[in-house]
């Protein structure tokens, strides 16, 4: 099985995929200044993003070959705040139907319970966006 790829803006973010397997993943990032909102902690878009990036991540591992998902529903729940530099989130695919893949989602730091996410994906189409 090769390794998932990242989006764009994944990557942007600093997202690394640490582990993978069929159904799972175990995804980290980095926290620098600017993953912080104005009073100094990290902003509750950067765990989301965490989250959504492991997630999808995790849906590729079992979807079919050569088809597209896209996240249709997810909801976090911020549990406590992180307390160093380093968050880590593991996905696990709980059902992987004919259109629609059931997420979990835990976010850790220091390994502690962060944050704790449920995603749904659905098979789509490729999008066709331009930037230009």
């Amino acid at each position: 099985m090769d390794k998932p790829s990242l989006s764009p803006f994944a990557a942007f973010i600093g997202i690394s995929i640490d582990e993978f397997s069929k159904g799972r993943v175990r995804c980290s990032v980095n926290l620098l200044d600017h993953h912080l909102n104005n009073g100094g902690r990290v902003h509750g878009g950067v765990l989301t993003s965490l989250a959504d990036t492991a997630a999808g991540a995790a849906v590729r591992t079992v979807r079919p070959e050569g088809v597209r998902t896209a996240t249709t529903d997810l909801s976090i729940s911020f549990i406590r705040p992180p307390t160093n530099n380093e968050l880590t989130a593991i996905a696990e695919v709980i059902h992987a139907g004919k259109t629609l893949y059931r997420v979990e989602i835990g976010v850790f730091c220091s390994d502690k319970l962060v944050a704790k996410t449920n995603a749904t994906f659905m098979l789509i189409e490729k999008a066709k966006y331009s930037t230009s």
